[in-house]
């Protein structure tokens, strides 16, 4: 897999304005006079940023920035990340949080408690070229397609009990998903065909529909070739198909690549940190048709893959009102499925990197 890196950030693109706009108006249904805190580190140019602030200005809100440090370990590592005081007593006066280099964060997850909605660009990670990024997967794309056939997916996982992933060579994961609800993760908090709020937490770009998974659901094997992000700053693609077998939620065997099968192996024991080999913990289906694979967390979007994720499901976030066993951890990492077969309750509604159901026709 070629790993594409847009040119890195030296001047602001023109064409992020309208971006960003996009994202207040249609995403957020940003207000006069709400308060909007854009929550920022160094990896993000600091224009990026003033772009947020500056729109949501024009638009009458009460906006301001603050940039945090850049947390240790990559990704990976958000569920553990320490936070300043600073961030948390600066959060408390906030209507809109736009996070540029948080993502998990206790402060995060209390915002939203008392009424507080968050929009992540760049899935809460600070970018270099979230420019392109955006204006790519948002601007020259229709959003409310893909908004709209987000919530059809995430209906179609409501209303299974069964969802099947088929991959490599005779390689099945079987996944319970019986009472679960299906979630769009298309970044909107605002539905425009209905008029209303959808959601009080959005992730950017869209979308990844599929399901959040309390422990105890999935049994079977998974052959990766697309995707590792791990210990590392950055992910990495199997030289191999790595093959992966669960049981009861945990992973038990790791096999294939065997630079990669030995380095995760390493990884999980040294940690010493069972919550680290549960999973997994979300199913994901990418349908952005100008996701591509970069460094960034885009990958999880690119049309017809399947992103799964392992060790801490933050519930806080994703289900606040659940009583549902999640996996806890001081770390998740993801892996990425570049086309495989998804099946629901025996219906197949992707095949080789194209959704096949009818109902998902846009």
């Amino acid at each position: 897999m070629t790993i594409i890196s847009p040119d890195v950030s030296s001047r602001l693109k023109p064409d992020l304005i309208p971006v960003v706009y996009q994202i207040y108006s249609e995403f957020c249904n940003l207000q006069p006079h709400a308060r909007v805190l854009v929550i920022t580190d160094a990896r993000t140019p600091s224009h990026v940023a003033a772009a947020f602030q500056g729109v949501a200005l024009a638009l009458g809100a009460d906006a301001a920035t603050i940039e945090t440090s850049i947390p240790a370990g990559g990704p990976t590592y958000q569920p553990g990340a320490k936070w300043t005081p600073m961030l948390a007593h600066t959060a408390k006066a906030a209507d809109l949080i736009v996070d540029l280099g948080v993502g998990y964060a206790d402060f995060i997850a209390e915002a939203l408690a008392r009424g507080a909605r968050v929009i992540m660009p760049g899935d809460g990670i600070g970018n270099p070229y979230l420019e392109d990024i955006l204006i790519r997967t948002l601007r020259d794309i229709d959003v409310h397609a893909v908004r709209r056939q987000a919530d059809r997916i995430a209906s179609m996982f409501s209303a299974a009990n069964t969802c099947k992933l088929l991959s490599g060579e005779g390689d099945e994961l079987l996944v319970d998903i019986t009472g679960l609800t299906g979630a769009s993760v298309d970044g909107f908090l605002w539905d425009k065909d209905k008029q209303t709020y959808k959601s009080n937490y959005g992730i950017l770009p869209p979308a990844c529909p599929g399901v959040f998974l309390p422990l105890g659901r999935a049994h079977g094997t998974v052959s990766i070739d697309g995707t590792l992000l791990w210990h590392p700053v950055y992910h990495e693609q199997p030289r191999g198909c790595l093959r992966l077998r669960f049981d009861d939620s945990r992973l038990v065997e790791i096999r294939g690549d065997p630079y990669l099968s030995n380095r995760l192996r390493n990884w999980l024991d040294e940690l010493g940190d069972e919550g680290s080999w549960r999973g997994p913990v979300h199913l994901n289906i990418g349908i952005n048709p100008n996701a591509l694979f970069t460094q960034n967390q885009e990958w999880e979007r690119v049309y017809g893959s399947v992103t799964c994720g392992m060790g801490d499901m933050p519930a806080a976030l994703f289900a606040p009102d659940s009583d549902l066993k999640w996996s806890r951890s001081s770390v998740h990492w993801d892996w990425t499925i570049l086309q495989p077969t998804v099946l629901l309750d025996g219906q197949v509604i992707a095949q080789n990197g194209k959704l096949r159901a009818p109902a998902l026709a846009a």
